[in-house]
């Protein structure tokens, strides 16, 4: 039976009522926190009137804890967030750098909500949130750091005992050995990277590099990823009946900004393809396959030798080789379910592939003896060819940063491996491929994300389409009038002489 206790104010005026029902005990034997409402009188209401509703919410109040339809909402937001992706995790819903990534995101949510209690949370707070999100100065610690004496930074390490600086990287600063070599190259880094080999050298982060602090807005397009994930943590809450509705379906996170994906015109292809051809041979291979295949960052550094079938001139995309700071390098699945796929491929891609195989690849092995690195099998095609880890797949930022100096090298345009992606998908739709083919040859979920994604060249297609359509009409129209200009020209004419 529930038990109702009246509020009162300073004089001694009752104002509310609370409502509590048992809970009962939980499987140790200890005693649950009781259901709890409050219900308020509504002014100019007698006090058999209130005490008549008062019973009726009381005993409504009890049904709905007997039926499972009322939760305890008490917890807050940022105790939730952690069971949530915990529980997704476990699930195998959320992979592990989407698990990286929304733990970055809760930083900032949980500076703003997470002291809520579920039950407290409403809309216009995720609003509020949003608008602080989009000022100047959010940005948690965001910024780059470049590295000012590379030589003290090699005393440093030598000084704590380290003589190996790869070995000091992963052990003592927790950072890889690319960010190492980043920063060694005077090239600048995250603030967070740096911060952690000030800390494990346990100095000052100016007193190793220049700082730049980044204090733009963040982007409305990273202000709704946030909302994603306050929407899924309250979506989860809501399917518990915790709380009643889910407040961050009724929020108004701001719009996003389209932005046109970016690929290459036909000359530009020819002018890379043709700096590609002074490149060495696995550098070569590389270029190629990103733009024959269309294939993800991650999809291509994943292959191994077993996915190349040289009989049907096939890429069989299976998995993807991700990176992670706390977890290194690592084997995932492929984004979506579609994303595992068959490529067929020109004969001109399985030649070049031999001909990297043969002259490049078995050779390397063979030099390396037992030298070369086994991991997970060691049959990548793409691997590191030098040093202790030969035979490792290569890190996937690699390529960024290799694909930045060709393009300098070469005075091309900016490259990176996602336009590669983009021209592949522009390349087959102005030949006239169908969008649902387009969307199994990239890997996409389904044909509506290709068709959202390349929207501006699917328009730019049918405009050129109906341009020549125009100029047909136009030609053909031109004919006919000079075809019968020409039959005026040969009709005999009338002597009008007198």
């Amino acid at each position: 039976m529930a038990n109702i206790t009246p509020r009162r104010n300073k004089k001694g005026d009752i104002i509310s009522y609370r409502i509590r029902v048992a809970k009962g005990y939980d499987a140790q034997g200890n005693k649950l926190n009781p259901y709890v409402t409050t219900w308020k009188p509504k002014p100019g209401m007698t006090k058999r009137q209130i005490e008549k509703e008062l019973q009726r919410q009381a005993t409504l109040f009890e049904e709905q804890c007997r039926l499972g339809l009322v939760g305890d909402g008490s917890q807050k937001f940022e105790a939730y967030a952690e069971y949530v992706l915990d529980l997704k995790v476990r699930s195998g819903e959320l992979r592990h750098h989407t698990l990286v990534r929304y733990k970055d995101l809760l930083k900032r949510i949980n500076a703003g909500i997470g002291y809520m209690k579920l039950t407290d949370i409403r809309p216009q707070h995720l609003n509020q949130l949003y608008e602080q999100l989009s000022k100047e100065g959010i940005r948690l610690r965001s910024g780059r750091a470049t590295l000012k004496d590379k030589e003290d930074l090699v005393q440093r390490i030598r000084d704590l005992g380290y003589t190996n600086r790869e070995r000091f990287v992963k052990e003592k600063a927790g950072i890889s050995v690319t960010s190492l070599r980043t920063m060694q190259r005077g090239e600048s880094v995250m603030v967070e990277t740096a911060e952690k080999v000030a800390n494990a050298l346990g100095v000052p982060l100016t007193d190793l590099f220049d700082v730049e602090y980044d204090t733009k807005p963040l982007s409305p397009k990273t202000v709704r990823e946030h909302h994603r994930v306050i929407r899924m943590v309250l979506h989860q809450a809501e399917c518990e009946m915790l709380i009643p509705y889910n407040p961050a379906a009724k929020a108004k996170p701001p719009k996003a900004e389209s932005h046109e994906a970016e690929y290459f015109q036909l000359e530009e292809i020819t002018a890379i393809m043709e700096a590609a051809e002074q490149e060495p041979l696995k550098w070569k291979t590389l270029i190629h396959l990103l733009l024959v295949t269309g294939g993800r960052r991650g999809e291509l550094m994943g292959l191994t030798w077993n996915n190349i079938n040289f009989n049907f001139d096939t890429v069989s995309i299976e998995k993807t080789l991700n990176y992670e700071p706390d977890r290194g390098l690592y084997i995932d699945i492929p984004k979506t379910s579609k994303s595992t796929r068959f490529i067929k491929v020109p004969k001109q891609t399985i030649e070049l592939l031999q001909q990297y195989r043969d002259e490049y690849w078995q050779p390397l092995r063979k030099a390396a003896g037992k030298a070369w690195s086994d991991w997970e099998g060691g049959n990548f095609l793409f691997v590191q060819d030098s040093g202790k880890h030969i035979g490792t797949p290569m890190h996937p930022d690699s390529i960024n940063d290799y694909l930045t100096k060709f393009s300098e090298r070469y005075n091309l345009p900016h490259i990176h491996p996602h336009a590669f992606r983009h021209t592949a998908a522009s390349v087959l739709y102005f030949k006239g491929m169908d969008i649902i083919s387009i969307s199994r040859h990239l890997g996409h979920a389904s044909p509506s994300t290709t068709q959202n994604i390349y929207a501006h060249m699917i328009a730019e297609a049918e405009s050129r389409a109906a341009d020549c359509m125009g100029q047909l009409l136009l030609s053909t129209k031109k004919d006919k009038q000079q075809s019968s200009d020409s039959e005026e020209d040969e009709k005999p004419k009338k002597n009008t002489a007198g």
